[in-house]
C-alpha cells in the first residue's frame, strides 16, 4: 500500500532569532507532502508537528524542517518522499517569508 498525504497546518509558535519573535507566538502555517509505504497516519502527523514546534522553539525556519525531516525518518522509517515548507505570513507587511525543503529517498 502507498500512502500519500498533504497537510496544510496554521498554529502559533515561537520560531525566529529577533527578539520580538522569542518573546511572543506568532502565527505559521506548516504545508507537509508524504509518501510512504506504509500507512502515514495525518491526524497524528498534525498533533506532533504542533507538539515539536512548540516544544523546540525554533531559531531558523531552515532548522525547524531539518529538524522535522530527520524526526519524521525515524518515526516513518518507509518514508519515501517528504517536502515541507514553513510560512511567516505576518512577520514582513506585503511579504510572505518561507523555506522549504524536499527530499526523495528512494
Amino acid at each position: 500500500m502507498q500512502s500519500h498525504i498533504k497537510i496544510k497546518l496554521k498554529f502559533k509558535c515561537i520560531i525566529g532569532i529577533l527578539d520580538l519573535e522569542r518573546n511572543k507566538s506568532q502565527k505559521v502555517v506548516l504545508k507537509l507532502e508524504a509518501k510512504s509505504t506504509e500507512f502515514l497516519d495525518y491526524a497524528e502527523l498534525c498533533k506532533w508537528l504542533k507538539q515539536s514546534y512548540k516544544k523546540q522553539k525554533f531559531k531558523l525556519l531552515e532548522e525547524s524542517l531539518e529538524f522535522v525531516f530527520a524526526e519524521l525518518k525515524k518515526l516513518y522509517p518507509n518514508l519515501s518522499y517528504l517536502k515541507a515548507r514553513i510560512i511567516k505570513p505576518k512577520i514582513i507587511k506585503k511579504a510572505k517569508v518561507s523555506v522549504c525543503l524536499e527530499k526523495n529517498y528512494e
